[in-house]
């Protein structure tokens, strides 16, 4: 087998990286439904996924290339609900101001409804994919399969699931390729719904 691409990313990769996953999630139902203006979506969102990473380097782990144009988001069993504390110190709490107040509102309305399909699909310890994005122009490169196999690897390796959200169906067909099974479907809003999704052990 090929060594992977992948790797423990590094210190002061993590923007870098944030950039990517904001221009792989951009057109995403994630990102339209909380930050529908597109002409501020970029900067917001790539403020966002920075504190995102900045977060799970302290409580999970996280995989990239040498590019940071893929990488991988993961929290693992015994850390796979997100602390205040934690969320605080990443600079989440400066959220209602780098969004906006409805993104912020929309966001919390979204994350309410995971939260309960999260603790509906699996209990006890598993490991959370909590985001994966390769940047577009790295796309059909492998890169987001392997960025998948850092993390399910070390889950298969313990007998552990793997768990993960996604909105939309294309990306359902992705993992179910990978192993995945879909244990509901939720809708939030008009504009929204997500799959809740789980590898078994």
């Amino acid at each position: 087998m090929a060594e992977s691409r992948l790797r423990a990313i590094r210190d002061g990769e993590e923007q870098a990286l944030g950039t990517s996953i904001s221009r792989a999630f951009f057109y995403d139902p994630l990102m339209t439904f909380i930050m529908p203006d597109a002409s501020k979506r970029t900067k917001r969102s790539e403020w966002m996924f920075g504190a995102l990473i900045r977060y799970v380097r302290k409580n999970g782990h996280i995989y990239t290339d040498d590019k940071q144009s893929a990488g991988s988001i993961w929290l693992p069993p015994g850390n796979t609900t997100m602390s205040q504390v934690g969320m605080m110190r990443a600079g989440l709490w400066q959220m209602p101001f780098r969004v906006g107040l409805g993104g912020f509102l929309r966001f919390n309305r979204l994350d309410g409804a995971a939260s309960k399909a999260h603790k509906k699909a699996v209990q006890g310890d598993h490991w959370y994919l909590l985001g994966l994005g390769v940047d577009p122009d790295a796309q059909k490169s492998g890169l987001g399969t392997e960025a998948i196999e850092m993390g399910a690897a070390q889950a298969q390796a313990a007998g552990l699931p793997v768990y993960l959200e996604t909105m939309t169906q294309s990306n359902v067909d992705y993992y179910t390729k990978r192993g995945f099974e879909v244990s509901e479907e939720v809708e939030v809003d008009d504009d929204l719904r997500f799959w809740s999704m789980v590898k078994p052990a």
